[in-house]
């Protein structure tokens, strides 16, 4: 009788933990904390915009250490790459607080990196000038242009596009890479043996003019230097922020060099 008491104590004491282990179970403990304590790590969420593998993208330019500076974001990091026409010509005299990685020094104007101490201010280098051929700009005949050079008795040789024997059969050729009337205008010709030939133009001499006519008008331009090139130097072609001209033509008896005459618009 003892033991069947002593069970039955046991049985009660069990139950009386089962159920307060079950009520237990029933609080729930809640804090203030936002649900989303620990923010995206996604790039697109941290920086509204998707991660540009192998280009440039927004944390790029917010490094201090860059050379752009450390005011320096998206937008204004890539327009420190490429010089944008009345943005950077206008920063060097404008007054404010600063921007694109640069400080005002006060309530005066703009100062640039690395004239601190004063003193006059660089200049900004100009854009290249360049005119892409299109059919509208052509003569009447298909050609790009004219050109005449009194001192060597050249008068309204045609330029053709092209680079080629065909065009330089008919006049003078166009260098394709180069523009057809602002910035510089690239040409070749014969130096001899043809009915266009322009192998007299290393007789020609500083400030001889020469004269330039397209649909665009008439330019004239004088004679700078002239001078042999190597034949595999084409840095006289590069595009330039002023209008001058480039003609080429061979070396008689020598196929490693070429004669280049550059001319530059008159004011």
């Amino acid at each position: 009788m003892k033991r069947i008491f002593s069970l039955i104590v046991l049985i009660a004491v069990m139950c009386s933990c089962l159920a307060m282990t079950a009520h237990a179970a029933d609080y729930s403990f809640t804090t203030a904390a936002s649900v989303d304590y620990y923010g995206s790590t996604s790039y697109e969420d941290s920086y509204g915009s998707q991660y540009n593998y192998g280009g440039s993208n927004v944390v790029d330019y917010q490094i201090p250490e860059l050379e752009y500076g450390a005011f320096s974001t998206t937008q204004t990091g890539v327009m420190e790459k490429t010089l944008l026409p009345g943005l950077q010509a206008s920063s060097a005299t404008s007054s404010g607080a600063g921007g694109y990685g640069i400080s005002t020094g006060g309530n005066g104007p703009v100062i640039l990196p690395g004239t601190e101490g004063g003193g006059q201010l660089p200049t900004l280098p100009d854009l290249p000038k360049f005119t892409e051929l299109t059919d509208d700009f052509l003569l009447s005949n298909g050609a790009i242009g004219r050109i005449s050079i009194p001192a060597i008795g050249i008068k309204n040789y045609y330029l053709w596009q092209g680079e080629t024997a065909s065009s330089m059969k008919k006049g003078l050729g166009h260098f394709t890479s180069t523009s057809v009337w602002d910035g510089n205008v690239g040409m070749c010709g014969h130096n001899r043996g043809a009915r266009y030939n322009i192998g007299d133009i290393k007789k020609l001499e500083a400030g001889d003019k020469i004269t330039y006519t397209t649909s665009e008008g008439t330019r004239t331009y004088r004679v700078e230097t002239v001078k042999t090139i190597s034949s595999t130097d084409w840095s006289y072609l590069e595009p330039t922020s002023y209008n001058r001209l480039t003609i080429i033509t061979c070396v008689a008896g020598d196929y490693s060099r070429r004669w280049c005459l550059q001319a530059v618009e008159e004011n």
